[in-house]
């Protein structure tokens, strides 16, 4: 089986696509989505949801798990532009696990 495990950071999306063996893990991609900062909040959610769409039929992936970022090391920042941080990357987790519902993916724990 082919899973994809999803890590939302603040401007960008971690992820590894792998197979699983017998609790053997052979990544077969690791990478990152950078999301473009001249992007609104709209577009970034439908490049990531389309970018994920791809991946999902180029390698068949079943399984997914997706996590947010830790924030707190984030203290220098205006409390404004944390709470917007925090709330993107909620509106992402939301789009992604709609996506994967949406084609039958199976959430992974």
């Amino acid at each position: 089986m082919i899973y994809i495990d999803m890590y939302i950071n603040s401007g960008k999306i971690e992820f590894n696509i792998f197979r699983s063996f017998a609790n053997n893990k052979k990544i077969i991609k690791r990478n990152e989505l950078i999301l473009p900062n001249s992007y609104s909040t709209a577009q970034k959610l439908n490049y990531i949801r389309n970018l994920t769409n791809v991946f999902i039929d180029e390698y068949d992936i079943k399984y997914y798990k997706v996590d947010i970022g830790n924030f707190r090391e984030s203290y220098d920042i205006e409390a404004k532009d944390f709470c917007d941080k925090i709330t993107n990357s909620i509106k992402m987790q939301g789009v992604l696990e709609e996506l994967f519902l949406s084609r039958g993916v199976m959430v992974w724990k």
